[in-house]
C-alpha cells in the first residue's frame, strides 16, 4: 500500500508525464502548420503538392522550414513521455521504444525541414532541374529511415499497451499512427474544402490525436511488475 508522500511524488511525475505528452502533441500541430506553409489551403484531397509550391509564397516555404526544428524538438519531449510511461515496469524495451522514437522524429524533422528548399528549387529551377530531384532523393532517404524506426517504436508501445505496461488503457492503441496513418488513403477521397488539409496533414494530425489521448488517459498510479 502506497504511503501518503508516494501518493503525492505519483501525482507530480503523472502530471509532468502528461505535460510531456502534450508537448508531443504541440509538435505534431507545430508539423501540421509547417505543411499548411508550404502547400496548404482549401481544396480536395486529391491535389498535387509539388505543382501547389510552385505558386506559394517565399516566406511561407521559409518558415515551413523554421517549424521543423521547433516541431521535432517537442516531438522528442512527447516520445520521452512514452518512455516515462513504460520505463518502470519494462526498462529494456522502453529503451528500445525511446531509441526507435528518437530517430523517427529526428529523420521525420529532416524530411519535413526540406519541404521549404524543395519549394524554393521548383520555382527557381524549374519542375524537371536536377537539383529537385537530389532534395527528393534525400527526401525519401530519410522518410524511409524514420518509417521504419517509427515501426519499432509505435510496435512496442504496443505491445506494452497491450501486456498493461504503459500506464494506459488498451483502447488507445487504435489512436496509435501505426494503425491511422493507413487512413490517408481515405482523406485523398475528402472533397472541398477540408479534403486537402486533411490530406495533405494527416500524418500530423494522427500524431495530435494519439498524444492528446495518451495524455488525457494516462493514470496517476505507475504500472510495476516487469516483462522482461
Amino acid at each position: 500500500m502506497l504511503e501518503p508522500s508516494d501518493k503525492v511524488d505519483n501525482k507530480m511525475k503523472s502530471r509532468k508525464i502528461r505535460l510531456l505528452l502534450w508537448a508531443g502533441c504541440l509538435g505534431a500541430a507545430i508539423y501540421f502548420g509547417g505543411d499548411m506553409l508550404c502547400y496548404g489551403g482549401w481544396g480536395s484531397g486529391q491535389f498535387s503538392s509539388t505543382e501547389r509550391m510552385v505558386h506559394v509564397a517565399l516566406w511561407r516555404l521559409h518558415l515551413c522550414s523554421i517549424t521543423a526544428p521547433i516541431g521535432t524538438g517537442f516531438y522528442l519531449l512527447g516520445a520521452l513521455g512514452l518512455w516515462f510511461c513504460c520505463r518502470r515496469a519494462a526498462l529494456h524495451l522502453a529503451a528500445l521504444m525511446i531509441a526507435s522514437l528518437f530517430i523517427d522524429f529526428l529523420f521525420g524533422g529532416l524530411w519535413h525541414g526540406m519541404g521549404g528548399p524543395l519549394g524554393i528549387a521548383i520555382q527557381y529551377c524549374g519542375l524537371d532541374s536536377g537539383a529537385i530531384g537530389e532534395i527528393r532523393k534525400l527526401m525519401g532517404i530519410s522518410r524511409n529511415v524514420c518509417g521504419y524506426s517509427g515501426i519499432i517504436g509505435y510496435g512496442i508501445w504496443i505491445f506494452l499497451t497491450l501486456k498493461k505496461k504503459s500506464g494506459l488503457p488498451r483502447w488507445a492503441i487504435i489512436f496509435c499512427p501505426l494503425i491511422t496513418l493507413w487512413l490517408r488513403a481515405l482523406m485523398v477521397h475528402v472533397p472541398a474544402p477540408i479534403g486537402l488539409p486533411l490530406a495533405g496533414g494527416w500524418g500530423n494530425i494522427s500524431h495530435m490525436v494519439w498524444f492528446a489521448v495518451l495524455a488525457l488517459t494516462y493514470k496517476d498510479e505507475l504500472p510495476t511488475g516487469s516483462v522482461e
